[in-house]
């Protein structure tokens, strides 16, 4: 494996910290290029080097962002109770994950933003539990080609979940969020 430079890796994290930081003060289509740069102190030959345009470098920078929830850890299932508890350790941290970096998803679910946002969050827990439904033989046979169909379901139900929670002035608990998809959750597992 490849190791990034530490200056690349520093151009990544003040270009990325510009682009957050010009999204709580204006849409993400009036920014320019010029202004992220600016912001960050990058020349933009510098930008272009390594980004298309401003669209590249909103979904790199929501990859790499997204790219540090992790559900490799988590045991695969050999039952259909261990599925759900894997499910929502997975929504867990879905949802932990969101709080604790809220200001930059706010921003992130306004104009164009929002759909690299979808995108990237909606793959990475649909390929989690099409992932955990196959490792369960029964069940994988069951369901069929329908894996496909249930993990983008799930997908799209959650993330369309995050959405509503993020644009909320006044949001409900993580607890709360928790609890409502673990009565949700059940229809997978039985």
């Amino acid at each position: 494996m490849r190791k990034t430079d530490i200056r690349v890796k520093r151009t990544y994290e003040v270009l990325t910290n510009a682009l957050f930081s010009l999204l709580k003060e204006k849409n993400f289509d009036d920014i320019s290029v010029l202004e992220i740069c600016s912001a960050a102190e990058v020349h933009r030959a510098t930008f272009y080097k390594h980004f298309v345009d401003k669209y590249d470098f909103l979904n790199a920078c929501i990859n790499m962002k997204l790219s540090s929830l992790v559900f490799d850890e988590i045991e695969k299932p050999y039952s259909p109770h261990t599925l759900k508890a894997n499910c929502m350790i997975m929504i867990e941290r879905v949802y932990n994950f969101i709080e604790i970096n809220r200001d930059i998803f706010v921003c992130v679910c306004k104009d164009n933003c929002s759909l690299a946002f979808n995108n990237t969050l909606s793959e990475a827990i649909s390929n989690f539990i099409a992932e955990q439904i196959r490792t369960m033989p029964d069940l994988k046979q069951r369901l069929g080609e329908e894996v496909f169909m249930i993990s983008n379901f799930y997908a799209g139900a959650i993330v369309g979940l995050v959405k509503w929670w993020i644009t909320q002035d006044e949001p409900c608990t993580v607890k709360y969020l928790l609890d409502y998809s673990e009565f949700h959750i059940n229809e997978i597992c039985n």
